[in-house]
């Protein structure tokens, strides 16, 4: 073979490999990323030329800096832009797969506050680990595997433009910030993460904490009613011979849905709430005021008004602050701290100025058996509605947060096949585990807490961060961009002994029938407290003691104003049936002598 054959020869076969490379890259850009010509479609069809333009300049920009990153000539380059375009590509597949939709600012920001749970959101989600590793190790190959250019001219520029991959990172979070949050739909993978990861960053960064106000208001003293005048029910319903209410406390449950609490009599969901219910006020299903723990449970804790969101909900006096001008002791029990692994950082927004004025701090930590923590919990609420003091306590119990079947022994496993025991991962399978949870974690918990506590003087106010969607392809809550309803789909009941505080509130319930909101919970509180209905109503407008005409809603993402002033709204009909059609799980033999022996038990009582 002559010398000019070899070269022949050689220029083929590298142009060859040149082809399979770049031919893999294309695959991998394919295959992670979708949506890009029905993008192109919508856009065409609304006449959005600029946008348009826009959109396929950026793509077109990224492919040439993805091509660029996998021919770099040094190998140290090109192996970091391999880990990082790869990490990026990873995230975004990852998180479509488990979610149904794209990773965005919001959604960044809430997985960041929720970074405490990423232990057992790994457990729930395993199956998209397994991806985003794959994903990872395909990007390190494509771009690590030869060839490379020889040429020394083709090598010099390369060189030179080693950092253009930085440039559509950039680009993408220009546009993230001029759109106030949005704008990186439909654009590459390869880039968007690490561009939404930036500008999250930034705004984490750069956020201040504004210092707290100090509370306007007067307190009147110890509450004892509600003056005719001030009622929105008619004054035959007013409380104007009370005693002083000295206990309260604000239980928030974890991924608690509302329809699957069952107050049907004997049935097998939740027999020992349906036995319960003469002595519970229901509110009905709630709308949560936000569809993720931190957001709703900071929207409680900082006292937020429905209309007082944004940067204002910062600086505004906590319901620790109201609480302790009013004289009460202040309390908080974290269920759910003992699967922080960070233990350096509170949870839900909570800072160390915040801490500083709770007297009592709880947090259980991991060597509770995740079945066993609210049992712990109540242990330590029972305890402090002993003390002589007043007391507000705000407890939030670990309930039935993902992954379900960790949440309950084995001999309470009723409802099947659950998820640990399907072999996929289906509609079915969550509802039957869920079941499960709530029957162990809810339904028993009130049990023994009407069963050991004593009420007289106390108001124990129940509800839920947030409810849970079931379908397999999508978030169980936390979706930012067209939420399902049933993500804010909460219980909201109350108890107490105090009879007739209790009439008024079932008097208020029956009003408010399908507004009931998370929004209507503080300023009930505030009034309970001791501050005057006026100061209250001026503020927050809707309240659990009286009647709420106010149509519900939730948000989603930010609710602090970093982007925009307002936040992102959704409305909740809570008239409508949300229970989906796969509801009705197998019910084991064992729930169903469970739910005969308790009906009979019934009987024999009556």
């Amino acid at each position: 073979m002559s010398n000019n054959e070899r070269a022949t020869r050689l220029s083929v076969s590298r142009f060859a490999a040149y082809g399979l490379k770049i031919a893999a890259i294309a695959a991998f850009v394919v295959w992670t990323n979708e949506g890009f010509l029905q993008r192109i479609a919508l856009l065409q069809g609304q006449g959005r030329w600029v946008t348009l333009i826009g959109f396929v300049g950026i793509w077109g920009l990224s492919l040439v800096a993805v091509l660029v990153a996998a021919f770099q000539p040094h190998r140290w380059l090109r192996l970091s832009w391999a880990v990082l375009i790869g990490l990026a590509s990873a995230a975004g597949f990852a998180y479509h797969h488990a979610s149904g939709s794209e990773l965005g600012v919001f959604d960044a920001l809430s997985l960041w506050n929720a970074r405490h749970e990423a232990v057992r959101a790994g457990a729930f989600y395993t199956q998209e680990l397994y991806w985003f590793a794959g994903i990872l190790l395909a990007a390190i190959v494509a771009f690590a595997v030869p060839p490379i250019p020889h040429g020394r001219l083709m090598k010099r520029w390369l060189t030179r433009l080693a950092w253009v991959p930085a440039v559509p990172v950039a680009a993408i979070a220009a546009i993230v910030l001029v759109k106030e949050g949005g704008g990186s739909e439909v654009l590459p993978s390869q880039f968007t993460p690490l561009s939404v990861g930036l500008v999250v960053g930034s705004k984490v960064a750069a956020g201040s904490m504004p210092q707290r106000s100090k509370i306007a208001w007067t307190w009147r003293g110890p509450f004892v009613g509600v003056a005719p005048r001030a009622a929105s029910l008619s004054p035959r319903s007013a409380v104007t011979q009370a005693p002083g209410i000295r206990r309260i406390v604000l239980l928030v449950d974890e991924s608690v849905r509302a329809d699957y609490i069952d107050w049907t009599p004997g049935n097998p969901y939740t027999p020992e709430l349906a036995a319960l219910k003469s002595r519970i006020v229901d509110f009905g299903p709630a709308a949560s005021g936000g569809n993720c723990s931190h957001y709703s449970n900071a929207i409680l804790r900082f006292a937020a008004p429905r209309d007082g969101l944004g940067r204002e909900l910062l600086a505004t006096p906590t319901l620790w602050q109201y609480a302790k001008k009013a004289g009460f002791r202040t309390v908080f029990v974290d269920g759910q701290a003992g699967f922080n692994r960070n233990p350096g950082k509170l949870q839900n927004f909570m800072t160390v100025d915040e801490v500083a004025d709770i007297d009592g701090f709880h947090t259980l930590d991991g060597a509770i058996a995740p079945a066993a923590l609210d049992d712990t919990l109540l242990d330590i609420v029972l305890k402090e509605l002993k003390t002589d003091d007043p007391v507000l306590i705000y407890a939030n119990k670990n309930g039935a947060h993902f992954p379900y079947d960790i949440g309950y022994p084995s001999e309470a496993r009723l409802f099947r096949p659950t998820m640990s025991e399907s072999p996929t991962d289906s509609s079915t399978s969550r509802i039957d585990s869920f079941r499960n949870v709530v029957r162990w974690s809810v339904d028993r918990f009130f049990k023994r807490l009407l069963d050991e506590a004593l009420l007289k003087d106390t108001v124990i106010i129940y509800t839920s961060d947030h409810g849970q969607a079931f379908n397999p392809h999508r978030l169980t809550h936390c979706t930012v961009e067209q939420p399902d309803p049933r993500e804010a789909l909460v219980p909201l009941f109350v108890i107490t002994g105090n009879e007739a505080l209790r009439a008024r509130l079932a008097e208020a319930a029956a009003a408010s029938r399908g507004n009931a909101s998370h929004f209507s919970i503080v300023p009930a509180v505030l009034e309970l407290l001791g501050y005057g209905h006026d100061d209250i109503a001026r503020t927050f407008g809707e309240s659990l003691l009286y009647k709420n005409a106010r149509p519900p809603g939730f948000t989603t993402g930010d609710i602090f104003g970093l982007f925009a002033d307002k936040p992102r709204w959704h409305t909740i009909d809570l008239e409508r049936d949300y229970l989906e059609s796969d509801a009705m799980p197998a019910v084991s033999a064992q729930a169903n002598r469970a739910a005969q022996g308790e009906a009979a038990g019934d009987a024999l009582l009556r």
